[in-house]
């Protein structure tokens, strides 16, 4: 069994540590879900060396990426290459054979983002090579136990915490039809758990 943590920012990182946690997840700037945390960028990644010491560390590339952002991706390899990752974090499948040729060693983890929810898409991923499942936020208990008799090598994570996206694992329009900011670019603004007043159009004529 293994807690894994968030962590926004170097702050967040050494609590998350401190409290209890083996293992963290940051998002590096650009290729995050989590574009509104702070993240991590220019030369953070010798504070973290410092902070990690035996904890574990997962880099999440889990945006969904168009081809400027796998150009983006390849550009940055070497700053990536700084961090003391022993994990990526991944849900667009367009990243595998980039990771693979650069990180060759570095074990990939299916972000919750790639919705697997079944026994048959999960062993489709470990034949890919993925050591670990993060299972979409759906998967009930009994599904869970399903995946884990029939790929029995395979790693399962389950979200224990957190919030409970509308559309699927976060797979949302609803913050760029709203606010301009799309969530599947890590930018989301959260538009369903905005506070909300219910009109039937009878009451707002012309409006």
């Amino acid at each position: 069994m293994e807690l894994l943590a968030p962590a926004g920012s170097i702050e967040k990182l050494y609590y998350a540590y401190k409290y209890g946690a083996d293992a963290a997840y940051i998002g590096i700037k650009n290729f995050s879900l989590r574009a509104k945390a702070e993240n991590f960028s220019e030369n953070q990644w010798d504070k973290i060396s410092n902070i990690k010491k035996d904890k574990k560390l997962f880099g999440a590339l889990n945006i969904f990426f168009h081809n400027h952002d796998l150009r983006t991706l390849e550009e940055n390899v070497d700053y990536l290459k700084l961090y003391p990752f022993d994990a990526f974090i991944i849900s667009d499948l367009g990243t595998l054979p980039i990771l693979r040729r650069y990180f060759p060693d570095i074990p990939l983890h299916l972000s919750t983002q790639a919705n697997c929810l079944n026994k048959e898409s999960a062993k489709v991923y470990a034949d890919l090579g993925f050591s670990r499942i993060i299972l979409g936020r759906e998967t009930s208990l009994d599904e869970i136990k399903e995946i884990r008799d029939f790929i029995p090598e395979i790693e399962i994570e389950a979200f224990i915490h957190g919030a409970m996206c509308i559309a699927y694992s976060g797979r949302c329009f609803l913050s760029k039809e709203m606010s301009d900011r799309s969530a599947n670019q890590g930018d989301c603004a959260h538009s369903c758990r905005w506070n909300y007043r219910v009109l039937e159009e009878k009451q707002r004529p012309g409006e």
